[in-house]
């Protein structure tokens, strides 16, 4: 008898390793982010500087994921090859989708900061190219700290505030 309870204790211990992983997957979703190719090899092939790169995120909420992801940046290995963050240390606060634009908001912390004038502009762009991937974001708001034009460099500019 206890050799039949140890055979079934032993089939299950099987059964839940071979079907777990299996369920996990189904629950994700494989999504594009994009870094930045420092470096003079990137120039022919990629002027731009942008490379895709792959990942998987939470089906549930993939672009929620995707731009949390985003703001991680790249892994050791694509930092090996060049590849950085475009993000700045920046987080991802909230996000929420109305009339097919995805009204992104992100908070600076810590030591965050950019690091020269084309920066925002970049960060911008990582932030609209992860987004308008997904079938229901048509048009990307980027807000950072409450301002949408956290951009701007002229101090007499009026702040324009997120909504």
């Amino acid at each position: 008898m206890k050799r039949q309870i140890r055979q079934i204790f032993v089939l299950a211990i099987i059964a839940i390793a071979i079907f777990l992983p299996v369920a996990a997957q189904e629950k994700m979703q494989e999504v594009k982010i994009y870094l930045r190719k420092t470096g003079a090899d990137y120039a022919s092939q990629h002027p731009s500087g942008w490379f895709e790169v792959k990942r998987a995120v939470d089906a549930k909420s993939p672009l929620r994921s995707a731009l949390e992801i985003l703001t991680v940046g790249s892994t050791a290995d694509e930092e090996k090859n060049n590849l950085s963050s475009s993000t700045f240390g920046i987080e991802l606060v909230s996000l929420r989708i109305k009339n097919k634009t995805a009204y992104t908001s992100f908070t600076m912390s810590g030591g965050a900061a950019f690091p020269g004038e084309n920066a925002p502009f970049i960060f911008i762009e990582a932030v609209e190219k992860t987004a308008l991937q997904f079938k229901g974001v048509k048009k990307v708001v980027v807000c950072l700290d409450g301002v949408l034009n956290f951009w701007s460099e002229d101090d007499e500019a009026p702040t324009q505030k997120c909504k």
